[in-house]
């Protein structure tokens, strides 16, 4: 089968595709767009410098163009990073630790409450060299924190397309 006949195929296959609202979820918006009920939500200050790089990481994800709109929402976020040892040897030392993340959410605002939570784990190795054991824990603390954001940002965008679909 040729290439043109393929495509062609391919095409035809999609067009169903076009008049259902089909959005892909991981795809994300394109450069400058936003979605306007994402940046409405302002994001409560979190305790401690994990909870400070949630929060920013949290405040870009939802409104990334920085638009000056009222907010309507008001997201509340109580997080939780504990580490655990993994790998222990004979001499009680380890060779491996991951970070447990877990954030509870709260989404307030125009009479409605919606909750959630979201959980990630995050490893790393642990050298003999302290500098370099800091860094990798500090490396993977970031990472979960990231992770938690994309998760936190998903649960509400698929909520934002709900209320969408229920107008």
């Amino acid at each position: 089968m040729s290439w043109s006949r393929r495509a062609f195929l391919l095409a035809l296959a999609a067009t169903p595709l076009a008049g259902c609202g089909f959005h892909p979820l991981y795809g994300g918006e394109t450069a400058g767009e936003y979605n306007p009920l994402l940046a409405a939500i302002k994001v409560a200050p979190i305790p401690d410098r994990d909870g400070q790089l949630l929060e920013l990481a949290l405040r870009e994800r939802l409104n990334p163009r920085g638009v000056a709109l009222s907010q309507h929402y008001r997201l509340g976020v109580t997080l939780t990073l504990t580490r655990a040892d993994l790998g222990i040897q004979r001499n009680a030392t380890s060779t491996r630790a991951e970070i447990l993340a877990d954030a509870n959410y709260t989404l307030n605002g125009q009479g409605l409450r919606v909750t959630g939570r979201s959980h990630t784990v995050s490893a790393f190795n642990l050298q003999n060299d302290a500098w370099a054991a800091t860094v990798a824990e500090n490396d993977a603390r970031e990472r979960a924190i990231d992770q938690l954001a994309d998760a936190i940002v998903m649960q509400l965008t698929l909520w934002v397309r709900r209320q969408e679909a229920v107008r």
